[in-house]
């Protein structure tokens, strides 16, 4: 295990949120990366990087960057989602927010640290979506159609104390957590309009499977969102005679 940053140094703060990010073998990205990042840092805003051993370099820009970044760690993981439930027992933030090294955060992201108030609310924003600004309300069916975009997403850091990234979903494991979160009486999620982040298209959730959560979806939806957006989305994807014949049998 290598760690550093200017928590080693000596230098604490209590933040309101820790920016996370999960790396492995991702040198070429650094320098753009930190260009990006640096200006949204300060005393209410923390940087917590978790390396998985690269072999590229990686680990020595991570001692370059030491006077930046307020805490890393580089030591073998079993994947991105062990990563990121490890790198939150390091973030000292009242909030968590992960970011892909390939990731760019943008203006509207100062204000929505502002808006961070309520210590049990899920807050989520808007981020630049396959080159477009996207941003919604969500509401349990639309959360049938697609994920909450993982960049527009600030987490209260008791989410944590509750809950994990289940790692047997090697993909999908954020759309899991977001499931489980949905309708938990201990949070609640509520929408900024706030353009804080952008992301490159072919990303890793949208060139990778994941087997088991597909395998599971339709009983992940049955089980953690309302009965009215589970039967629009069975009659979205099997037609409503198959719905009716699925509803008779399972309820």
């Amino acid at each position: 295990m290598t760690e550093g940053g200017k928590r080693i140094q000596g230098n604490t703060k209590q933040p309101r949120l820790s920016i996370i990010t999960v790396v492995y073998n991702a040198a070429p990205l650094f320098e753009q990366y930190m260009a990006n990042l640096t200006p949204y840092l300060s005393n209410n805003v923390e940087l917590v990087m978790i390396d998985g051993a690269s072999t590229d370099g990686t680990t020595n820009l991570l001692k370059t960057h030491s006077d930046k970044i307020d805490y890393w760690l580089s030591e073998p993981d079993k994947g991105i989602y062990d990563a990121m439930n490890k790198a939150v027992t390091y973030a000292k933030g009242q909030w968590v927010y992960f970011l892909g090294m390939d990731d760019s955060l943008m203006e509207g992201f100062p204000a929505m640290v502002q808006e961070l108030q309520n210590a049990n609310t899920i807050y989520y924003g808007k981020t630049i979506y396959y080159g477009k600004p996207f941003g919604k309300v969500y509401n349990d069916y639309f959360l049938t159609k697609l994920n909450l975009v993982h960049q527009a997403v600030f987490y209260p850091h008791i989410v944590f104390d509750k809950y994990q990234y289940d790692t047997k979903y090697k993909v999908y494991a954020d759309y899991h957590l977001n499931l489980r979160l949905w309708n938990d009486k201990d949070f609640r999620f509520e929408y900024r309009p706030h353009l804080v982040a952008g992301f490159p298209e072919g990303g890793f959730s949208s060139t990778a499977t994941d087997p088991a959560f597909e395998q599971e979806r339709d009983m992940l939806f049955k089980k953690y969102l309302n009965r009215k957006a589970y039967y629009r989305y069975l009659n979205r994807t099997l037609g409503w005679f198959k719905t009716l014949i699925r509803v008779v049998t399972n309820g």
